[in-house]
C-alpha cells in the first residue's frame, strides 16, 4: 500500500491523494514533510494506524537527504501494511532511490506532471479527432508508461476544454498550435456532444475517486464515450 508520485502538477497530486483515500476508506489523512517531522513522530502514526483506524499517511519527500532516505527505508520495512503516500515536488528519474525503494516494495509510482511522455499528446490528438484504430495504439502505448487512470482521464478533460473553447470561440491562453489543433478536434463534435461529454467524463471522475469503478477500465471506457460521439 505504498505509493509514489512526483512532479509538478499539484491538481494531480492531490487527486492521487484524495483517490487513494477514497479507495482504502481512511478515516483521516496526516501529512508530514521528512525535511521537519522527526521519523519518530511519523512513526507513532503508523503504529495507531495499524491498530486502530485507518490512516492514509502522506508524506513530503522533496526535499529528503541521503541519510533521511535510508532510514525511511527501514520505517517502511517495519510498517508494511500502513496506506503511504510519497509525495516529491520535483521530476525524478527511473534510477531515484526514491523510486528504487517504491519498486523494491513492490508500490505503486505515479509521475504527476503535465511534461509526460509524447505518447500522451499523441493520444489526446487521436481520440479527439476521432482515429479510432490509431487511439487504441496510442493509448496501448500510452499505459506502457503511464498506467494512472487519474492522469489520463484528468488528460482528458483538459483536452476537452481546450476543444469546448474553439468550439464556442472563447478566449484562451493556449499557444497558436494547441489553438488550432483545438479547432481541428472541435469539428468532429457539435456543442452539445461536448457539452454532454463534460457530464461523462465528470461521472467517470466521480466513481473513479469514489472507489465504484475498476480504476483500469477508466481509460477504455472514456475512449470509447468520446469516440461514439
Amino acid at each position: 500500500m505504498l505509493t509514489l508520485t512526483y512532479g509538478t502538477n499539484q491538481i494531480a497530486i492531490r487527486n492521487l491523494i484524495l483517490g487513494v483515500a477514497l479507495q482504502h476508506k481512511t478515516a483521516a489523512i496526516k501529512d508530514y514533510n521528512v525535511d521537519s517531522d522527526p521519523l519518530s513522530t511519523i512513526e507513532t502514526t503508523l503504529q495507531t494506524g495499524i491498530f486502530g483506524e485507518k490512516t492514509l499517511n502522506v508524506l513530503n519527500v522533496s526535499k529528503i537527504t541521503k541519510p533521511q532516505t535510508e532510514k525511511l527505508f527501514d520505517l517502511l520495512k517495519k510498517y508494511t501494511q500502513a496506506i503511504i503516500v510519497l509525495v516529491s515536488t520535483k521530476d525524478l528519474e527511473e534510477t531515484s532511490p526514491l523510486v528504487k525503494i517504491v519498486r523494491a516494495f513492490k508500490g505503486k509510482v505515479v509521475p504527476a506532471t503535465l511534461a509526460r511522455p509524447n505518447q500522451v499528446f499523441k493520444y489526446l490528438d487521436d481520440v479527439y479527432c476521432k482515429r479510432e484504430k490509431e487511439c487504441y495504439q496510442s493509448l496501448q502505448k500510452l499505459l506502457t508508461v503511464d498506467n494512472d487512470p487519474v492522469y489520463i482521464l484528468f488528460m482528458l478533460q483538459y483536452q476537452l476544454r481546450n476543444v469546448a473553447l474553439a468550439k464556442f470561440g472563447l478566449q484562451s491562453k493556449l499557444s497558436p498550435f494547441q489553438v488550432a489543433q483545438a479547432k481541428k478536434q472541435a469539428q468532429n463534435f457539435t456543442e452539445h456532444e461536448i457539452t454532454h461529454l463534460y457530464g461523462v467524463l465528470f461521472d467517470l471522475d466521480v466513481k473513479l475517486k469514489t472507489g465504484t469503478i475498476a480504476p483500469d477500465s477508466v481509460p477504455v471506457l472514456a475512449t470509447s464515450k468520446i469516440l461514439s460521439m
